[in-house]
């Protein structure tokens, strides 16, 4: 390698390893400062607190549109696929 290119290689990965460095020393920071005041605990309460959501909403919700499908099941209005009905419309 050329002496340019390869001082220019080493100066590219000082620079990276110094930046690197520097991007995990304040991410270990920011995680320092969240825990000392309690961002993982509200985070936790908010997580809980949209499962406990879910199991009470949306699960038995699901639970009522699968009954209902069983109850009002399209297929036995006449079978008739999406391309046969527009086949004779004439729209196909």
């Amino acid at each position: 390698m050329h002496p340019s290119l390869t001082l220019t290689f080493i100066v590219f990965v000082a620079g990276y390893i110094t930046a690197q460095f520097s991007l995990i020393s304040r991410a270990f920071e920011l995680l320092v400062f969240a825990w000392e005041n309690g961002a993982f605990g509200r985070a936790l309460k908010a997580a809980a607190i949209l499962t406990f959501i879910y199991f009470i909403i949306l699960i038995p919700l699901e639970r009522i549109a699968a009954r209902e499908t069983r109850l009002h099941s399209r297929a036995s209005s006449g079978g008739i696929s999406a391309r046969e009905q527009l086949r004779r419309r004439g729209s196909f």
